[in-house]
């Protein structure tokens, strides 16, 4: 090998190796400074295709279903959106949980991960009283959580509820539940979370699926999400 050959070559490695360590350095940064989200909700909400759109930004088809059969968590990531890009999310993990262990095991993963915030699926397909049960018996489990970590309710920076599969139900039959998913929160949380915080715990309708109206529910909900953890 000549020696422009050896200098080409050279050059090559120790840009390779700076890429190396920038992307090492990128993660690490990411992994540090990032935040814990934690997804919860009964089963077949749609928890994991948004923690799926969340963390790679592609939904599945209409029609598709996971089951989640145990606590899963992504790897360290950075999202980047707002005018020019301005803001920066940087998630240390997502967590998706199985809904089948029921809204007691999942409060109390409340406790024991200690997230940045709480993502609260619901179905909006799935009839209002079994809704209402189930955030009404996570809530109350809540509650109970939160009083005796004061470290976890500390950390706690954002809980948000999600009314998933909005396209399948009409507005009336939205607001309604709407009203009565915030009676549930009011209830629970005023105590642990202070009535003024409980009472302005976010509602949002979400669509977690392909369909033709895009995705400007599910990008609503991430933008909301950013703007209240972003670094």
């Amino acid at each position: 090998m000549d020696a422009e050959a050896q200098t080409v070559g050279m050059e090559w490695s120790v840009e390779m190796m700076r890429r190396t360590l920038a992307a090492w350095f990128s993660r690490l940064t990411t992994y540090a400074r990032g935040k814990e989200i934690l997804i919860v909700g009964p089963g077949s909400a749609g928890k994991t295709k948004f923690a799926q759109y969340l963390c790679w930004g592609a939904l599945d088809a209409e029609g598709r279903r996971d089951m989640t059969y145990g606590v899963t968590k992504s790897p360290a990531f950075a999202l980047e959106i707002g005018r020019e890009q301005g803001l920066t999310l940087r998630v240390r993990r997502a967590v998706d949980t199985p809904g089948q262990v029921g809204p007691h095991s999942h409060a109390v993963l409340v406790g024991r991960r200690k997230p940045h915030a709480v993502v609260v699926m619901l179905d909006c397909t799935s009839g209002a009283s079994a809704t209402l049960r189930w955030l009404g018996l996570f809530c109350n489990s809540l509650d109970t959580v939160l009083r005796r970590g004061s470290y976890a309710a500390k950390k706690l920076n954002a809980i948000v509820v999600l009314l998933n599969k909005r396209d399948k139900i009409e507005g009336a039959d939205s607001d309604e539940l709407r009203q009565e998913v915030r009676q549930v929160l009011n209830r629970y949380l005023s105590v642990p979370l202070g009535v003024e915080r409980a009472n302005a715990i976010p509602i949002l309708d979400c669509v977690s699926v392909q369909t033709g109206q895009g995705t400007a529910l599910i990008d609503g909900v991430i933008a909301h999400l950013t703007e209240r953890l972003a670094t």
